[in-house]
Order: C-alpha cells, then structure tokens, then sequence
C-alpha cells in the first residue's frame, strides 16, 4: 500500500493497540473501516446524504478509490466510498479513538493464563446516562398514551 499523500510505502504497525498502516514520511494512518465501527457508520451516512459531493484528489490506499474528506466530531478524515477505510493526516487517531470512546483491544492470549483482566468500564458519561433516562421516560409517556 502506498501511501495517498505522498506515495511512500506504508508501513504495518500498531497505534493504540491497532493495526494500522503509518506513511514513515507524513506519518499519516490508514485504518481500515473494521476498527471503528461508529466512525464507520458515521461515514456510511454521511456519504449517503451527500452522494454528488466530489472526490477528494487521495486515493485510497486499500483500493486506489478515490476518497472523500469527512468530519467525525471535528476531525477531518478522508474515507473511501467503497471499502470505508480512513486516511488520518499525522496526530488524529488518538483523538478519533477518544471521540469513539473505543475500548482498548484484549489481548486474549493473555487471558488464559489469569495474567491480564480487565474490568469493563461504561463509556457513557453522565450526559450520555442521563438523555438515556429522559429518553426512555418520554418512550413510556407515548407506549402509556397508546395503551390507554
């Protein structure tokens, strides 16, 4: 794979416990769209709502597709319209990772032998916990109303 910002070869390596693909030149990520399955579906709706919106001049470095430029909660990526995988420019990962909230992989080799356990934490913030509530609170006002 060749890198769509300067077409040095990229490199396999790890980032944040991911496999990733870093240009060693511009240091930007390929990511392919499996890894993130928010910003995934983020991309998949976005490129549907705007389907006439040009190309941007990447092309994918997966597929050689041309990519377009979204933005997940404020940080531009190019992503590709067929294969869905991500161009990160230098220094986005960690904070698309962080806007995710992606739990950090397992390793489950590890697992066996009782040597890494990991207690699951919720991701939703007191915000997030509290829209839950009121939503479900408003879903039982309507079920209620139909019922009667």
């Amino acid at each position: 794979m060749l890198c769509p910002a300067d077409d040095t070869p990229l490199a396999a390596s790890a980032s944040s416990g991911y496999e990733v693909h870093r240009c060693p030149q511009c240091l930007g990520v390929a990511v392919a769209g499996n890894v993130l399955p928010a910003v995934r579906a983020h991309a998949a709706l976005e490129l549907h709502k705007q389907p006439d919106q040009p190309a941007h001049v990447r092309p994918c470095p997966r597929d050689g597709k041309m990519m377009k430029t979204l933005r997940f909660k404020g940080v531009s990526m190019d992503v590709c319209p067929e294969c869905r995988g991500l161009w990160l420019e230098a220094g986005k990962l960690p904070r698309l990772l962080d806007l995710a909230q992606v739990a950090q992989p397992v390793n489950l080799g590890r697992l066996a032998d009782g040597t890494e356990i990991r207690r699951e934490r919720s991701t939703l913030n007191l915000v997030e916990k509290m829209e839950g509530i009121w939503l479900l609170g408003e879903l039982a006002g309507v079920l209620f109303k139909f019922w009667k």
